[in-house]
């Protein structure tokens, strides 16, 4: 009998600043907007890694998390820009399983906003606990309320982010 092979587990982030000036074409001027880039994190993982608390039980392989939202800042086109990043950046994974992919946004209060225009688009978000919610489009995406979150949650994410 041959060696069994050994799975290497790793997780892995990187940062990367995507430019949102074409997700607020309408606006009378981009100055409006005190960030034109939005702060992201890709993250991977093996399968094996599981990240225990409740926002990090939602990533799966690959993962883009998007974060310094607010009610303003977040809508539908921000949606639609990250789910065409993670198709060019993925494009391999997406053709093998688009299963393996999460974009998660982290907004400091409700984005109501988002959630009016998901409505208007009939997209579903369900409320998974306190602070988190969920819908499809394309992936799945994970919305996470800071002004709702457990302070352990917080201070988690601003580790993750602040690395």
């Amino acid at each position: 009998m041959g060696k069994k092979s050994k799975k290497l587990a790793f997780c892995a982030t990187e940062k990367i600043e995507l430019d949102l000036t074409s997700c607020w074409a309408e606006a009378d001027s981009i100055q409006e907007y005190s960030k034109p880039t939005v702060k992201t994190i890709a993250l991977s993982k093996t399968p094996d890694i599981k990240i225990k608390n409740r926002i990090g039980d939602f990533f799966k392989e690959y993962n883009l998390i998007a974060y310094g939202f607010n009610n303003e800042s977040l809508n539908i086109d921000v949606v639609f820009l990250l789910n065409g990043y993670a198709c060019l950046c993925k494009t391999d994974i997406i053709t093998n399983n688009a299963k393996n992919i999460t974009i998660c946004l982290v907004s400091k209060n409700m984005p109501k906003e988002l959630l009016q225009e998901l409505r208007d688009a009939e997209i579903i978000v369900e409320k998974q606990s306190q602070g988190i919610y969920y819908f499809q489009y394309m992936f799945t995406f994970q919305i996470v309320v800071l002004e709702e979150l457990a302070k352990k949650e917080k201070t988690w994410l601003k580790t993750l982010t602040s690395n």
